[in-house]
């Protein structure tokens, strides 16, 4: 199989997170490189964003949650997912809300605070929804050793790459105050840097953030 992802990428991060704990044979290639991602990539993925999985059968899955479940489901060892349903709903609910109301709308504070021209009042919209979700979380979360209690789960693969992007926003913003309410999710850096796997995705995304910050200097320059 293979995984069309760039490392900086948190929905690509969730199936690398979810693939790394279940020791899937996957080959990750990247995309062409510029964002938007090119046009080019149509030719992959006719939805043109990441991440992409290309099964072994040569189906193309498209979607972090899509292509979570599939993975769940055609590699059931480690399981993700507890065997109660009402459990496994929970889970499920867990992560759609980190996916839905914090990562959704962390990635477009990101791009609010990147124009010249501030539009505050969506700012704003979008700081209220976030920290909606960010307390929605935090009520569930339990002291570890994983996000949810004792065992990993697809919660844990959601969390990662959400709780990375926290430390760069709050030093883009300067507001190192933000999770000052959410002292369970804060502290979801060291549960994740003490696993193998979801450690392993936080050392990609940060080797990705230095790669994009040089860009970025580049392209000011």
């Amino acid at each position: 199989m293979k995984l069309y992802s760039r490392p900086l990428s948190p929905y690509s991060s969730i199936v690398r997170a979810l693939a790394y704990i279940k020791d899937v044979p996957l080959k990750i290639i990247a995309p062409p490189p510029g964002f938007p991602i090119p046009e080019e990539f149509r030719a992959i993925s006719r939805m043109n964003r990441i991440p992409v999985l290309i099964t072994g059968s040569g189906e193309t899955i498209v979607e972090s949650v899509v292509i979570a479940e599939y993975l769940e489901e055609r590699f059931p060892e480690p399981a993700l997912l507890p065997p109660d349903s009402k459990d496994r709903a929970l889970v499920r609910m867990f992560a759609r809300i980190t996916d839905l109301d914090v990562l959704t709308p962390m990635m477009k504070l990101f791009e609010l605070h990147s124009v010249p021209k501030r539009n505050n009042a969506e700012i704003d919209a979008q700081s209220a929804r976030l920290h909606h979700g960010l307390a929605a979380i935090e009520t569930r979360m339990a002291q570890g050793p994983f996000a949810l209690g004792d065992d990993i789960s697809f919660a844990d693969a959601w969390l990662t790459p959400t709780r990375f992007i926290f430390n760069n926003f709050r030093a883009m913003t300067g507001r190192h105050d933000l999770l000052d309410a959410y002292p369970k999710f804060d502290a979801y850096q060291q549960i994740a840097s003490q696993h193998p796997a979801l450690s392993r995705v936080w050392g990609e995304m940060t080797d990705g953030l230095k790669i994009f910050l040089s860009e970025l200097e580049m392209g000011a320059a």
